[in-house]
């Protein structure tokens, strides 16, 4: 546009922010880098919501399994201490000098300080946010506080082990991945691993599409679809009427309608989304209803993306 000071926008966004998005376009003008940065941030938009209820669904039916297993509604609390011991004999197989940990079965000596996991440090530091917003410590409250890579950690190696008394695998694999490919402990991690790094990237606004795998615009849409699959596939696995709700709501087909070479192309050459007055939008969208599409249209209200309809053939 014309009456847009690119050179302001450039210096509020930030020059190093703009230079990263040179990877994924080939025109280097900084009219080009700010389409594409726009294009990212409705791409963020439209994975949020995916990523929301990968998250919630994760912890609560992780919740539902270790609650029946362990009997108890706190039953983080066991897993957490038990895992942070085997971290601690990991870490400290004879002990260690600086630090002790008595229910791992080292004494306190000398000057020696207690050592916490990560894992608990999370979790002591959400009861903390709880006390200091005056909330009760209940089961629900915690689960509610804690964050995304909390979730993920109780897929590492310490949660593993013979005692299903102490240890959450693979004793709840059956019991949490009901539907779908069958997953175990190793690979559902693994997939959480690389979803908590792009719900970071989302939480801190950086650019979502960025990872080694990416060299080119091509290359970064088909990261962020890989991903999203790899989400679904986590959500499918854990709850069919999760995975058919989120489906049906229509944040996955917007998703991949924003997330294509089709759409960062109408964001780098804005003529050709389409200018429609609002009377007309009916008009078009029952048109379009009436004609399956191989790819899907991008319709532009005062030059910005509303709507897409993605109507692919049966």
């Amino acid at each position: 546009m014309k009456d847009i000071n690119y050179k302001e926008l450039e210096q509020f966004i930030s020059i190093p922010r703009l230079k990263s998005y040179e990877q994924i376009v080939k025109k280097k003008s900084v009219e080009h880098l700010i389409a594409a940065y726009l294009w990212n941030k409705q791409v963020s938009a439209a994975l949020y919501p995916i990523i929301q209820c990968l998250e919630i669904t994760l912890r609560n039916a992780l919740h539902i399994v270790a609650s029946q297993a362990f009997t108890s509604n706190d039953w983080y609390e066991k897993a957490v201490k038990n895992g942070g011991d085997k971290k601690f004999k990991s870490l400290y197989p004879t002990g260690s000098e600086q630090y002790f940990r008595k229910s791992a079965g080292f004494k306190k000596v000398s000057n020696q300080k207690p050592w916490r996991s990560n894992h608990e440090n999370m979790l002591k530091s959400a009861k903390s946010q709880l006390e200091r917003n005056n909330k009760l410590i209940s089961s629900s409250n915690v689960i509610s506080t804690l964050m995304f890579g909390f979730w993920v950690s109780f897929f590492e190696d310490a949660y593993a082990g013979i005692d299903s008394k102490k240890s959450l695998w693979p004793h709840l694999e059956n019991k949490l991945f009901l539907n779908g490919p069958i997953l175990d402990r190793k690979s559902a991690h693994r997939l959480l691993l690389d979803l908590q790094v792009l719900r970071n990237r989302l939480s801190h606004h950086e650019p979502i599409w960025k990872d080694k795998s990416v060299h080119n615009d091509n290359t970064a849409i088909q990261f962020l679809l890989n991903q999203v699959e790899n989400a679904l596939l986590l959500i499918r696995a854990l709850s069919i009427e999760r995975h058919r709700h989120l489906l049906r709501s229509g944040k996955v087909t917007y998703f991949k309608g924003l997330c294509s070479k089709q759409t960062l192309l109408a964001y780098l050459r804005e003529e050709q989304f389409k200018r429609l007055d609002k009377r007309k939008i009916k008009k078009l969208v029952c048109r379009e209803i009436r004609n399956t599409r191989q790819e899907p249209m991008i319709i532009n209200i005062d030059s910005v993306p509303r709507f897409i309809i993605d109507l692919w053939p049966k």
